[in-house]
């Protein structure tokens, strides 16, 4: 009789034993789901707002509009302003011009630096932690580059934000014709 209670509490053992592991697998799985799905959800989150922001800042751009007075978190990284031929077929033909000994007219000899001629190319940065509010660079989590180029009357934006990691998450480009003003209208 003994014998018979001490093979079934040891049956029993067993089959504890087996129910544990079974849970122990299951439990696994279920918490690498979860933590699958809390990733993709940040991850979802994080290129909402990335394309939420880019696609604002096309609509500032397009309107005409100041980044800085729309976003004052932007820092302009860096701008220069370059006087430069409208395109590159009238420079090579006014240098080779030059070379031969003919010289050139301009409608107006001060007009070198106008705007029409000018190229201006700015680049701002907008820095995030990780739940999306404004910091500084050494804290940043998320960036955002806006590489701003105004030829003529025509302006591209290129917008890309990256994560701490330098991976892209969203990129946009986008072009616009900036409207004349009525002074240049009328002159």
């Amino acid at each position: 009789m003994k014998k018979q209670a001490s093979d079934k509490s040891r049956l029993f053992f067993i089959e504890f034993l087996i129910v544990l592991f079974f849970f122990l697998i299951i439990g696994t799985v279920c918490l690498r789901v979860f933590v699958a799905a809390h990733s993709t959800t940040r991850d979802a989150d994080a290129l909402a707002h990335a394309q939420s922001t880019a696609a604002s800042i096309a609509e500032v751009l397009e309107a005409g509009e100041s980044i800085e007075e729309y976003f004052p978190e932007a820092i302009l990284i860096s701008e220069e302003s370059s006087s430069e031929a409208v395109n590159a077929g009238d420079r090579t033909s006014g240098e080779s011009r030059e070379e031969s000994g003919e010289t050139t007219e301009k409608s107006n000899p001060g007009d070198e630096g106008t705007e029409e001629d000018s190229v201006r190319k700015a680049i701002y940065e907008i820095t995030w932690d990780s739940d999306f509010q404004a910091c500084d660079a050494d804290d940043a989590f998320y960036t955002l580059n806006l590489e701003l180029t105004t030829e003529d009357h025509n302006q591209t934006a290129r917008i890309t934000v990256i994560d701490r990691a330098g991976d892209t998450l969203y990129e946009l480009s986008a072009a616009f014709h900036l409207p004349l003003t009525r002074e240049e209208a009328l002159s």
